[in-house]
């Protein structure tokens, strides 16, 4: 399974991104291009995202590193 296609499960599966407010957001169409341009801007490695998973209390991060890689 490419990165799209992780990215793409978790928003069909109703996984949220948790903004600093604490609301929740929907995951964007280009997520993984605009979290690796941040991460390219901020001179990082990787840079990690808290998620809210209706399905996984367990799941709570998602990393994305500078390559576009995500987990």
């Amino acid at each position: 399974m490419t990165s799209e296609e992780y990215v793409e499960e978790l928003h069909r599966n109703g996984v949220k991104l948790i903004k600093n407010d604490g609301s929740h957001s929907e995951i964007p169409s280009d997520f993984l291009k605009r979290a690796t341009e941040l991460c390219s801007q901020l001179t990082c490695s990787s840079i990690s995202y808290d998620i809210f998973d209706p399905q996984d209390s367990e799941h709570t991060k998602l990393r994305v590193l500078e390559c576009g890689y995500a987990e």
